[in-house]
């Protein structure tokens, strides 16, 4: 199949062992697609000239649904997440299993089942030498080595607070050990400090700033803020470091709001958003102060546009992996820069 060919064709990319067009810093860009969003009416200030601001997506590959493919059947897709050295994992909630992919062995292999009786994970991110999976049915973060051999239990949400039903639905770790993840059952953001007790929560179910309706997305930014993804409210809601409101952007009643409902969110060094729309069939992309910069549209081709993405992952060598559930697929792009 042509996207097949394609995959074997850019395994040499993932790995690092080839030069791939549209990088950073060679000042040409071929093949990508997106609009500017300088139309933002969210205020702020502009990101500082030394920050590279990313402009369009290069599609690089696919890794498509096909029988001859060693993870098929992809039949639900979540959460993805990047290791340093391009190691892809990938969640598949309907069927209850994750995947890994070795750029160095060119391999594809599945992580160890937890034993539990159902298993649905939704979200993953790398902590150090370690894979944490978010199991969203047994309210538990799980640990795995980096070939995927399960550790143990790193959090039970069920015993976390015990006068809430914590439902995680998403989740992202920072580089002090804090983590922060969505509570879909009570519509809330819950902060843990490094020794992973609560720290703060913030919201409750509503349409008011403070407010969510189906958090579906969280992501810590370098400051140690972190925003969340207010999908039924279509807006990022941008938090401090200790929970406090900085801003929100879109809305309902933002005539120029890109977001239908934005999921899944990544950053990259220099601090950019990535934020995953599936009704709007686009990824979208937001400098270090919220400000939009881009979205997805059609030009980027039929096989190159994300059709149902749920989630985005920033990997080494400025690329992005979006998961795309209507697909089922994994579609590989290159962040141009400016």
């Amino acid at each position: 199949m042509r996207h097949l060919a394609l995959v074997l064709s850019c395994a040499a990319i993932l790995g690092g062992c080839a030069p791939a067009p549209g990088t950073r810093n060679d000042g040409a860009a071929t093949n990508g697609a997106g609009f500017d969003g300088n139309e933002s009416t969210d205020t702020g200030t502009a990101a500082s000239n030394d920050v590279a601001r990313p402009y369009a997506l290069e599609f690089l590959l696919a890794y498509e649904n096909v029988r001859s493919a060693p993870y098929y059947p992809l039949e639900g897709l979540a959460g993805i997440c990047w290791y340093g050295d391009g190691s892809l994992y990938i969640c598949d909630e309907k069927a209850g299993r994750v995947h890994g992919y070795s750029p160095a062995d060119d391999l594809w292999f599945q992580f160890d089942s937890p034993g539990t009786r159902f298993f649905r994970p939704v979200d993953v991110q790398i902590d150090h030498f370690k894979v944490l999976v978010l199991d969203m049915e047994g309210r538990s973060l799980l640990r795995y080595d980096l070939g995927g051999a399960y550790q143990d239990r790193l959090v039970s949400f069920a015993h976390l607070d015990p006068g809430y039903d914590r439902l995680p639905s998403s989740f992202d770790i920072d580089v002090d050990g804090r983590l922060v993840f969505t509570d879909a059952s009570e519509s809330q953001a819950v902060l843990l400090d490094s020794f992973l007790a609560i720290q703060t929560t913030v919201g409750g179910p509503g349409s008011h700033r403070e407010q969510f309706q189906e958090p579906s997305g969280v992501a810590f930014l370098n400051d140690g803020s972190f925003v969340v993804a207010d999908r039924a409210n279509r807006r990022l809601q941008h938090f401090s470091r200790l929970g406090y409101l900085e801003k929100v952007v879109g809305g309902e009643f933002d005539r120029h709001n890109a977001l239908l409902t934005p999921q899944g969110l990544d950053t990259d060094p220099d601090g950019n958003l990535f934020v995953a729309d599936p009704a709007g069939r686009a990824v979208h992309a937001y400098g270090p102060d919220l400000t939009l910069l881009f979205s997805t549209d059609s030009s980027l081709g039929l096989l190159a546009s994300p059709q149902l993405p749920i989630d985005v992952a920033v990997g080494p060598d400025d690329l992005l992996a979006v998961a795309d559930r209507d697909r089922q697929a994994v579609l590989i792009y290159r962040i141009l820069y400016r």
